[in-house]
C-alpha cells in the first residue's frame, strides 16, 4: 500500500514542549500545523491505521528564511500521522527527508508512506 499527499504552505519544524511551554506562540503554531497535516492525511487515507512497518519519504519545499533542522521537520510530519496513517511513528523502519529550495508561493511538503513487508520491502498493490 502507498499513500501520497501534499500539505500546502511553509513547513513548521517540531518544537520541544513542556507542560508550561505548550502555550507559547511557537508551540501553538506547531500544534496547529500538526492538525493541518492530520486533516490533509485524512482526506487521502480513509482506512484503519497501518499496524506493520512503514517507510516514509518527505520532500520539504522551502523558500529562504530561517530554516529549521531537517529532522525536526520530519518529526512534525511523522508525529502528525500517528493514529491516522499508522498506529505509532515507531513503526517507521526507513525514511528519506529532503529540503528543496523553491519560490515562496510554491512552499509545501510532499509525503509518501509505503507499507513494508516483514523483510522491509515495499508492498506494491
Amino acid at each position: 500500500m502507498q499513500i501520497e499527499f501534499t500539505v500546502p504552505g511553509r513547513a513548521i519544524p517540531a518544537v520541544r514542549m513542556t507542560q508550561r511551554s505548550k502555550y507559547s506562540k511557537p508551540a501553538q503554531r506547531y500544534l496547529r500545523y500538526k492538525s493541518q497535516i492530520g486533516w490533509v492525511a485524512r482526506q487521502h487515507f480513509k482506512g484503519s491505521p497501518i499496524s506493520g512497518p512503514v517507510a516514509v519519504n518527505v520532500k520539504l519545499y522551502l523558500s529562504g528564511g530561517n530554516q529549521g533542522d531537517i529532522d525536526n521537520y520530519f518529526k512534525s510530519v511523522t508525529d502528525s500521522l500517528n493514529q491516522i496513517v499508522y498506529d505509532d511513528d515507531r513503526q517507521i523502519k526507513a525514511m528519506i527527508a529532503r529540503k528543496i529550495e523553491c519560490e515562496k508561493e510554491d512552499q509545501r511538503v510532499e509525503v509518501e508512506i509505503y507499507e513494508l513487508d516483514s523483510l522491509g520491502n515495499a508492498e506494491i498493490s
